[in-house]
């Protein structure tokens, strides 16, 4: 999924799950629907995932979610007969680079030293081996600096 624009994190919920965190939950749940969809996908075919999951969701309210998330640029939309069609412009890992990136600038633009003090702290408390990995990261972009 090449060609992508960098889609903007309006919001950062650090508290939710997975997608959650920056989506809404049925923005989270159709994107998850879309993933996992061989091809593209009208309104019907997504209602029928989120059904099988347990999810009853109105058709203007699937169209208007995949509508939202085609003007975020996460969906490309085709118009075959008088259905759109959507397909995901970016995959998961690429959505969760960029949401990562964006928490990341945000919060370094205004709070670098704080930021990066919590970060080596809290990752020294969940897995203190990840600290060597971060000390070669640093060592490295210091080597390509230099």
């Amino acid at each position: 999924m090449t060609d992508r624009p960098d889609t903007p994190v309006s919001v950062f919920r650090p508290r939710k799950d997975g997608l959650e965190k920056t989506l809404g939950a049925l923005e989270a749940q159709v994107m998850d629907a879309v993933w996992e969809a061989e091809g593209a996908v009208c309104v019907d075919d997504v209602r029928r995932a989120l059904a099988a999951t347990g999810k009853d969701a109105a058709y203007t309210t699937v169209m208007t979610t995949l509508s939202r998330l085609y003007t975020k640029g996460l969906l490309a939309r085709e118009m075959k007969g008088k259905a759109y069609y959507y397909t995901p412009r970016v995959s998961r890992d690429e959505l969760s680079d960029n949401v990562s990136k964006q928490v990341i600038d945000g919060l370094l633009s205004t709070f670098a030293e704080p930021a990066m003090s919590y970060f080596v702290e809290a990752l020294g408390n969940v897995d203190p081996s990840k600290l060597e990995s971060l000390a070669e990261l640093i060592a490295q972009k210091r080597q390509s600096q230099g």
